[in-house]
C-alpha cells in the first residue's frame, strides 16, 4: 500500500512539472490571446436565449405557423453557417481552431431577432437586434472571431429569416405584459376588427422602416462572400527597410474576403451606395532578414506573426443616367473612410508592435451594365479613391441573375490596388478577389 502511495505521488508530482513546462512553452503572442469575461459570457447565453425566446414567445401566443417559420429559418441559418465554416476553414484569430468564417454564436442570435422582427414588427424586434448586436460584437471582443465573420453570420441569418418568415396577423384581443415598480401583471385590450389588419410590417402605405411601398423595392441590401488572393502586402515604418507581408507566409491565402453594401433609394433615378469590406489577415513566418517595425526589432531566423486589419467604409451618391434603358450608366460620388492596422509580434509573444491609421478621402465611383434579359445582366464598376495620404482603385466585373422580384444572386471578380502614405506608416496593397452575392431588395 505504501508503494502505491509513492508511486502516486510521483505521478502526481510528474504531471505537475509536465503541465508547468508545457504551459510556459506554450506562452503565445497578445495577437492570439483570447479574452473572457462577463462579455464574452452574456454572448455564450445570448446565442441560445434570442431564439429559445421567440421560439417559446410563439408558442405561448399560439402562433404555431411562426413557430414552424422560425424552425425553417434556424435550420437553414445552421445549414448556411456551417457548409461555409467546413468551405472556408478559415483560422480564428486566437488560432484555436479552423472553424472561424462565419460566426454561429451570431447566425443562431439573429435567427431570433430577425423572427422576431419579421414576425411581429420593430416594437420587439429593434431590442431584440440590439441583443444580437451585442453577441456579435462580445465574439469580436473575446478573439474568437473577425469583423466579417460577424457581418456574414448576421446577414446569413436576417436573409434567411426573410425568405421564410411572414408578419404575424394579429387578434381582435391582445394581451402584454405589464412591470411596475413594486408590480407585475397582464393589460388585456380587445379591438374590434384588428384581426382584419396585419401588423405594422407591411402597412399598406408605409413599413416599420419608412419605405413607401407604392414605389416598391427602391433599397436593397446585398452580401458578398468569396476569397482574395494578396499580390502583394508591403509595409515601410518610417525610414525602416520595407517588408513585404506576403512573404510572412502564404497559409490563409486565398484569404477569406467578405462585404456587404446597402442601396438606399432617394429622390428617382438617384440612390445612396454605402459599402462595408472589413478585411483582415494574420500569417507568421520564420524572417529571413532583421525587420524594424513600430520601435521593435525582429531578427532573421526568428518566428514572427503579423496581423494585418482594413476596414474600410464607401459612401457614394449616386445618379442613374440610363434609367429606361437596357444599359446601364450610374456615376457618382462621396467619402471613403478606413481604419488599418498592423500589428507583429514574436510567435512566442513579448515583443509585439502596432501600428494605426485612420484615413478619409474623397472619393468617384461608375458601373456600367447591359440587361441581356429580365433576369440576365452583366456590369463593369470602377471605384476610386485620391488625397494626400492615400489612394486606392477598385475595378469589378459582374454577371447578375433576377431570382425574384426580392432576390437576386451574382458572380463577382474584381482587383484591388491601396497605396497609403501617412505620417509614418507606408503600405502597398494588391490583391484580387472573386465570390458570390446575394442580394435582397425592400
Amino acid at each position: 500500500m505504501k508503494n502505491h502511495r509513492h508511486y502516486l505521488s510521483a505521478s502526481l508530482l510528474a504531471g505537475f512539472v509536465f503541465i508547468t513546462v508545457s504551459n510556459s512553452a506554450l506562452a503565445e503572442s497578445e495577437i492570439y490571446a483570447t479574452q473572457s469575461g462577463h462579455f464574452s459570457d452574456f454572448g455564450d447565453m445570448m446565442q441560445i436565449l434570442l431564439p429559445a425566446g421567440a421560439l417559446t414567445g410563439s408558442l405561448v401566443i399560439g402562433d404555431n405557423e411562426g413557430a414552424w417559420q422560425l424552425s425553417k429559418g434556424m435550420l437553414t441559418t445552421g445549414v448556411v453557417t456551417h457548409g461555409l465554416k467546413f468551405g472556408f476553414a478559415r483560422l480564428r484569430p486566437d488560432g484555436s481552431s479552423y472553424n472561424s468564417f462565419p460566426s454561429g454564436h451570431t447566425s443562431s442570435a439573429f435567427s431570433g431577432a430577425a423572427y422576431i422582427q419579421h414576425r411581429y414588427g420593430n416594437a420587439w424586434g429593434i431590442p431584440a437586434y440590439g441583443l444580437a448586436s451585442l453577441v456579435g460584437a462580445s465574439r469580436v471582443w473575446a478573439n474568437k472571431h473577425y469583423l466579417d465573420d460577424v457581418m456574414a453570420g448576421a446577414s446569413i441569418a436576417v436573409m434567411s429569416s426573410l425568405y421564410w418568415t411572414d408578419p404575424y396577423n394579429l387578434s381582435d384581443l391582445l394581451v402584454t405584459p405589464t412591470l411596475g415598480s413594486d408590480s407585475v401583471g397582464l393589460m388585456v385590450n380587445y379591438i374590434p376588427g384588428r384581426g382584419k389588419k396585419t401588423s405594422n410590417l407591411t402597412s399598406n402605405t408605409y413599413d416599420d422602416w419608412g419605405h413607401n411601398q407604392q414605389d416598391a423595392y427602391r433599397h436593397s441590401y446585398e452580401l458578398f462572400i468569396g476569397g482574395a488572393s494578396t499580390q502583394h502586402n508591403r509595409v515601410q515604418d518610417g525610414n525602416n527597410t520595407m517588408f513585404d507581408l506576403k512573404s510572412f507566409g502564404r497559409e490563409d491565402e486565398p484569404n477569406t474576403y467578405a462585404g456587404a453594401r446597402l442601396k438606399w433609394g432617394m429622390d428617382k433615378g438617384q440612390y445612396l451606395s454605402i459599402n462595408l469590406t472589413p478585411f483582415e489577415s494574420r500569417s507568421t513566418s520564420t524572417l529571413a532578414q532583421d525587420i524594424n517595425f513600430g520601435g521593435k526589432h525582429y531578427q532573421a531566423g526568428k518566428e514572427v506573426i503579423s496581423a494585418y486589419r482594413l476596414w474600410g467604409v464607401n459612401t457614394d451618391y449616386m445618379f442613374e443616367l440610363l434609367p429606361n434603358s437596357d444599359w446601364k450608366l450610374d456615376v457618382g460620388a462621396g467619402i471613403s473612410v478606413k481604419q488599418l492596422s498592423i500589428r507583429l509580434d514574436n510567435i512566442k509573444g513579448s515583443n509585439l508592435s502596432e501600428q494605426a491609421q485612420w484615413l478619409f478621402a474623397p472619393s468617384v465611383m461608375t458601373e456600367v451594365g447591359y440587361q441581356f434579359t429580365h433576369k440576365l445582366s452583366a456590369n463593369i464598376g470602377l471605384h476610386a479613391t485620391a488625397s494626400s495620404k492615400i489612394s486606392s482603385q477598385e475595378l469589378w466585373m459582374s454577371l447578375d441573375y433576377q431570382l425574384s422580384q426580392r432576390w437576386a444572386t451574382s458572380l463577382i471578380a474584381g482587383r484591388f490596388n491601396q497605396e497609403i502614405e501617412a505620417d509614418r506608416l507606408v503600405n502597398h496593397l494588391s490583391m484580387d478577389y472573386a465570390g458570390f452575392t446575394v442580394r435582397y431588395s425592400f
